[in-house]
């Protein structure tokens, strides 16, 4: 039994409509890295999300729940992984220093 008036019950429904617009717009991070990764670095997502190369050419809309879990876990896993990189790693590190 709803206890508001008519005018009450108008606000309500404004109020979760907008609330709606807010919650149907709001950007999906995985999703949109997933699908505008280009194709070289989506295979070492998918390599490292254990997805087969049959994901490489599909959407992040496509993949079912547990494969977009996996993405989402390797997209982490490279997040904390980048944390530890220095910012700038120069060309003379290709050489090989003995003393370690």
């Amino acid at each position: 039994m709803l206890l508001a008036d008519e005018k009450q019950r108008e606000i309500g429904l404004t109020h979760i409509s907008r609330i709606k617009e807010m919650i149907g717009t709001r950007k999906n991070v995985a999703q949109e890295t997933f699908d505008t990764t280009p194709p070289h670095m989506k295979k070492a997502l998918c390599f490292m999300a254990g997805l087969k190369e049959r994901h490489l050419t599909m959407k992040f809309q496509e993949l079912n729940n547990t494969e977009r879990l996996q993405v989402v876990s390797a997209l982490n896993s490279l997040i904390d992984f980048t944390g530890t990189l220095p910012r700038f790693i120069s060309d003379d590190d290709c050489k090989i220093t003995t003393n370690h």
